[in-house]
């Protein structure tokens, strides 16, 4: 119990060192921007019936919600956030007689990133380069029909890197981000179904361009 009680002290002196006076140690944020995502596939010929799929690389979309920023150490902040995303891609099927089926699969996510950030200012600029990290998790609301020839599964997780710049503007500090978030689970639902022999494993990428706005106090 002492050590665990040492720990937290210890966190909690880091925290309050690392504040300067009169810094923000908390704020809140809203984001929208735009969003492409491909469905990198680990693509096999079924060599049973001679069944294939291909899958178009970029599907846009939109992304948007609120972020929560602690700031950890100068330089150094802390963002949960929660959001909604909207994204889709198609995927064609090739039968063994040459018959094309297209498919579109459409995501409206629940998106929860959590990302640290680092930042420092640019001498003789108002800019601050920043370098965002973490991961986020998503859940697909909506459901693969039945008919699909393939089923993919609602969750998946994300690790993500990006770069941006900050910057005020009156009373409103104001960050474009790009972040680039590399899919880690397979998507794909076997379900033992006529395709599912022919489409390896399935993961979404997505690259989000976007912006954050945080009302200054």
């Amino acid at each position: 119990m002492k050590n665990i009680l040492l720990l937290i002290g210890l966190l909690v002196g880091l925290r309050c060192l690392g504040q300067t006076p009169g810094q923000q140690r908390f704020s809140s944020s809203a984001w929208a921007g735009a969003v492409f995502q491909s469905l990198n596939a680990a693509l096999l010929v079924d060599p049973q019936n001679g069944h294939y799929i291909t899958a178009e690389r970029l599907g846009p979309g939109a992304s948007l919600g609120i972020a929560a920023q602690w700031q950890l150490l100068p330089g150094l902040q802390f963002r949960p956030a929660l959001g909604l995303g909207y994204s889709a891609n198609t995927i064609r099927f090739w039968s063994a007689d040459g018959e094309e089926e297209r498919r579109q699969y459409s995501f409206a996510d629940i998106l929860v990133p959590v990302h640290f950030v680092l930042s420092n200012s640019l001498q003789h600029l108002p800019v601050r380069a920043l370098i965002l990290f973490g991961g986020q998790l998503s859940w697909n609301l909506v459901r693969t029909p039945a008919t699909a020839p393939l089923q993919l599964l609602p969750e998946r997780l994300g690790l993500d890197i990006g770069l941006g710049a900050g910057f005020v503007c009156g009373k409103w500090s104001v960050q474009p981000e790009v972040l680039y978030s590399f899919g880690v689970n397979n998507v794909h639902e076997f379900t033992n179904g006529a395709y599912d022999w022919a489409a390896g494993r399935l993961v979404r990428d997505q690259l989000c361009l976007r912006v954050l706005l945080t009302r200054r106090h």
